[in-house]
């Protein structure tokens, strides 16, 4: 059974039945945290207005993620990387910590995670404890992308071939205020 309520002009979908406690209409995807399942729509997240009772759905992780290629496209990317070049390959963009298929920074996911999270690229420093030296390696590398200059990858060793993929990737960070 659905039980709606509105509150402050906005609909609110309470699933009733336990079966169906941490499933939520295709309308209305989006499960807040919680005993009580409510659902909202994809529109409500992030629009300055909590829906969620804690307000989880303006959380700024949630936001900043919402904003950035999802965690497994963003951890597909980095294993990609890794199997065509070798599990060393990503110490040429992050620093000498992501030796081993990115082991010593907590391995792929934990990046994938930290990119997607990171409001900006301070942070992901911060989270990954990136020295600070790594971390003017890495906005350099953003920088040269964001003008253009395709030199630097070329010069990290990234194939002609990846290089659409790569400039794709780093210019969706960019463009949600990772460099900011």
């Amino acid at each position: 059974k659905l039980s709606v309520i509105v509150n402050h002009n906005r609909i609110y979908f309470y699933l009733l039945h336990l079966d169906d406690y941490n499933r939520c209409p295709t309308t209305r995807p989006f499960r807040c945290p919680g005993r009580r399942t409510i659902c909202i729509s994809i529109q409500y997240l992030c629009d300055g207005a909590p829906d969620c009772p804690d307000g989880y759905d303006e959380n700024s992780k949630l936001c900043t993620a919402a904003k950035r290629p999802p965690v497994e496209e963003t951890a597909n990317f980095l294993q990609t990387l890794l199997a065509n070049h070798g599990p060393n390959y990503l110490e040429k963009l992050f620093g000498s910590k992501a030796r081993d298929a990115l082991a010593p920074l907590g391995g792929v996911e934990k990046v994938a995670v930290a990119l997607s999270e990171s409001d900006t690229i301070e942070d992901f420093g911060k989270i990954l404890n990136l020295m600070r030296s790594d971390l003017e390696h890495l906005r350099h590398v953003f920088m040269a992308v964001e003008t253009g200059d395709l030199s630097m990858l070329r010069a990290l060793g990234f194939r002609d071939s990846e290089l659409a993929d790569v400039k794709l990737f780093l210019d969706k960070l960019v463009s949600t205020g990772f460099m900011n």
